[in-house]
């Protein structure tokens, strides 16, 4: 590879951190009531969307009415997210509260038993299959909507119409606020779409919100398309400049 010309190097060293482009990223905490139950790092937006389908993964919550209410403070490097629930709620969390800090908000990150890293997980009932107009249109949006330094997760519905689009700099987190605001409006996403790879965290968070499919541009994991099969979930595999692989789910012939 060529050296790079003195003269081609900026520095930028003296450029406050604000002043930068890059992503952004700070600690999250999540508390329910009283409860610390996880730290992770992630873009410090639609965090209520975020905490929401975050909270549904993990099995606390239901529906979006189980959190009544949210509020934030300021810690020292990031930010206090408290969520207030009913004290069955709580206690839950207080029993299966992360053992560890998270990177991101992947599915199981730091849970103390596989029974919690797989929870949710079931067969899916079958379903038409998601078309290839509607999938090359959700990627057309995909790559409409990227930004540089931050995964794009993308709800779409049966009819192949757009509903939602988050970013973050976790792609589980993007995950998490399309899931929650699915929960928020009543509308879950048919398709989910997500600009990175796929691991078993994303399908257990698919499968968890009943969703049809999941669409990545990146090799799943084998263990991802394994469950993926078992729970039914229509998985496709979106490469640049290839075609569409369907890797499970749908019992329709190509």
């Amino acid at each position: 590879m060529p050296e790079v010309p003195a003269a081609a190097v900026l520095d930028r060293r003296e450029v406050p951190i604000e002043a930068l482009s890059g992503p952004r990223e700070l600690p999250i905490t999540l508390a329910l009531n009283q409860t610390d139950y996880a730290t992770v790092l992630a873009t410090p937006d639609h965090l209520k969307e975020w905490a929401l389908g975050f909270c549904f993964a993990e099995g606390l919550i239901e529906r979006a009415a189980d959190i009544h209410a949210f509020t934030t403070e300021p810690l020292r490097h990031g930010l206090l997210l408290r969520a207030q629930v009913d004290a069955r709620i709580a206690l839950m969390a207080q029993e299966q509260r992360r053992v560890g800090t998270s990177m991101s908000s992947c599915g199981r990150c730091g849970t103390a038993s596989e029974a919690l890293l797989m929870y949710g997980l079931q067969q899916l009932p079958e379903r038409p299959l998601m078309s290839a107009e509607h999938l090359q249109g959700a990627l057309a949006w995909l790559q409409q909507q990227r930004q540089v330094g931050l995964h794009t997760a993308l709800g779409i519905d049966s009819h192949g119409q757009q509903l939602s689009c988050a970013h973050d700099i976790g792609r589980h987190n993007a995950i998490d606020k399309v899931v929650g605001a699915g929960l928020a409006s009543g509308a879950m996403p048919s398709l989910l779409v997500v600009s990175s790879r796929c691991s078993v965290e994303l399908v257990q968070k698919a499968v968890r919100a009943g969703v049809a499919a999941l669409a990545c541009v990146s090799v799943p994991s084998a263990l991802s398309v394994e469950i993926a099969r078992l729970c039914r979930l229509q998985l496709f595999y979106c490469r640049r400049a290839a075609p569409i692989e369907l890797l499970s789910g749908g019992s329709e012939a190509l």
